[in-house]
């Protein structure tokens, strides 16, 4: 009697052990080889514009194995405390690259995140008290002296060009020590001397 229920569970269970294998043969592959993958820059790069104006820059590259499309970057702050009140205000601005139709393999975008001879563009806008005085503020830097902290994210929104599959992505949090002078070379910021060329504010290698 045992045996023949020995006999009867080996079909049940080697057919959920193969479903538990495909299921997760099919996540890796999903995972590894059919997703966009990026990486981030460390700093924020700040750059002073010839003639006046101050831009503040990031930077991602696509380290994916094939190109990106449809891609939507957006920059998202947080202010914790403001005004005393408690825990987080978030809210998220447009950036220069809010929409790229695509991103070779390998490829860098860079994307000016702010600029201060411009308006911010609020996708999401913060409480009436928060956005007059983000709007008073002359720069990132002071933007992120609000509250008793403050950060930013960039947030990349993209889609495999083969597989369809879009993913959603984000950087690690920047505050105010994170923004350097300089340039981007690759993800790294240099000093504009030695950046070379000018400043691309769109994909660029």
């Amino acid at each position: 009697m045992f045996l023949t229920f020995l006999t009867n569970l080996f079909p049940h269970v080697s057919s959920l052990l193969l479903g538990v294998g495909s299921s997760f043969f099919a996540w890796w592959l999903l995972q590894h080889y059919l997703t966009p993958h990026a990486s981030f820059s460390q700093e924020l790069a700040k750059y002073k514009v010839p003639g006046g104006g101050t831009i503040y820059l990031s930077a991602f590259k696509n380290t994916g194995r094939r190109r990106m499309v449809d891609i939507e970057v957006i920059a998202r702050i947080g202010v914790r405390e403001y005004n005393g009140a408690a825990g987080w205000a978030y809210f998220s601005v447009r950036t220069n690259a809010a929409r790229l139709p695509e991103l070779e393999k390998d490829r860098r975008g860079v994307v000016r995140i702010f600029d201060d001879r411009e308006e911010l563009s609020f996708l999401d806008a913060p409480s009436k008290g928060l956005r007059d005085e983000v709007e008073r503020c002359g720069d990132l830097e002071e933007i992120l002296c609000l509250g008793i902290d403050a950060t930013i994210e960039i947030h990349v929104f993209c889609t495999d060009s083969f597989s369809g599959t879009r993913r959603h992505m984000k950087s690690q949090e920047y505050n105010r020590l994170s923004i350097r002078n300089g340039r981007f070379r690759g993800l790294n910021v240099v000093n504009a001397n030695d950046a070379g060329g000018r400043v691309h504010s769109r994909s660029a290698l």
